[in-house]
């Protein structure tokens, strides 16, 4: 018999070659360790009290087996928590990560709630709220470290994924860490010293923000014409070197580059050689996107406007909305 006590949970473990004769054991153990417990002037939760039996490879205990505590008929469980790890028969800890699983989701989704793509905490405070989520699935490695498979592995980074993004039915799902959008890569730019990615950026950088050819892809606009000039394929390219609305803008940022190459790789090239570059793009991106996003939930608010084009009356949109001037 070995007998385990950290803070205020304590394990009995018996073992035996005999079903029977190893539950009698270990109810006269648990007796006397309640005994001991009661004579400290402690009590204990019996209700909390779990039993499993660990066997050879496909073996399982007979339906009912129990064994008597303080009293009490407890059940042989097909798993058990013992310090926040749930441990299987089997040992592979799938039981674990399935219960793992919604925790971490529905601490991610409160977390997500804390991190508006407008506005909104720091690059550094978003990584630390990532570092939450990291942490609770992490919780126990080297106890389960050794028996991760694939299905396990899949468990554990599913609910991560929800901290960096929040995904709603029938919405674009965005990246709440990196401001950008789930199919968007972004691991070029994590030696960095200098810049925030802000959400407005990320929009320009990818491609997936307020212009007509990605409203356009997503049916929230009925074509991809450029409201601003009447291009017909309004694009991130467009609006960054060719929109003749954004020619004062477009002037000052291709000065501050020293090169009147606006290409997407020119510039990133630039913005990670130079801070003056990085702050040139990020004040050119965020002038001219909050103007379209303006434009933009113009048209939407019109009474004429299309089924598609209507702006949706979610919780952010409407507080974003009240902050307006």
């Amino acid at each position: 018999m070995t007998v385990i006590c950290y803070a205020d949970d304590t394990m009995v473990a018996i073992w035996g070659e005999k079903l029977e004769s190893t539950l009698r054991t270990a109810a006269v153990a648990a007796d006397l360790m309640v005994t001991r417990v009661r004579l400290l002037g402690l009590r204990v939760a019996l209700s909390k009290c779990e039993v499993i039996v660990f066997g050879k490879r496909g073996w399982k205990p007979p339906e009912g087996a129990s064994i008597p505590i303080g009293g009490e008929r407890v059940q042989v469980k097909p798993y058990i928590k013992y310090l926040g790890i749930t441990m299987d028969p089997r040992w592979d800890f799938r039981e674990h990560f399935k219960q793992l699983a919604p925790r971490i989701v529905g601490a991610a989704s409160a977390m997500g709630r804390l991190l508006p793509n407008v506005g909104g905490p720091s690059a550094r405070c978003r990584k630390l709220y990532a570092g939450v989520a990291r942490s609770m699935a992490l919780y126990g490695a080297p106890i389960w470290a050794d028996k991760l498979s694939r299905a396990n592995v899949a468990q554990l980074r599913r609910p991560q994924r929800v901290v960096a993004q929040l995904r709603r039915p029938q919405r674009v799902v965005a990246n709440r860490i990196a401001r950008a959008y789930v199919t968007v890569s972004l691991e070029d730019w994590m030696d960095r010293k200098y810049g925030q990615l802000t959400y407005r950026m990320t929009q320009v950088m990818t491609g997936h923000g307020c212009f007509g050819h990605y409203l356009h892809t997503i049916g929230r606009e009925p074509s991809p014409v450029c409201h601003e000039c009447g291009e017909p394929d309004d694009t991130a390219q467009h609006t960054l070197a060719e929109c003749e609305r954004w020619a004062t803008e477009r002037v000052a940022l291709a000065v501050a580059l020293g090169d009147r190459d606006l290409t997407l790789h020119c510039i990133v090239s630039k913005m990670l050689g130079s801070e003056r570059c990085w702050d040139a793009m990020s004040c050119f991106c965020e002038t001219v996107m909050s103007q379209k996003e303006t434009a933009e939930r113009e048209r939407e608010a019109r009474a004429e406007a299309l089924p598609c084009r209507r702006g949706r009356r979610g919780r952010r949109r409407a507080q974003y909305a009240r902050r307006l001037p």
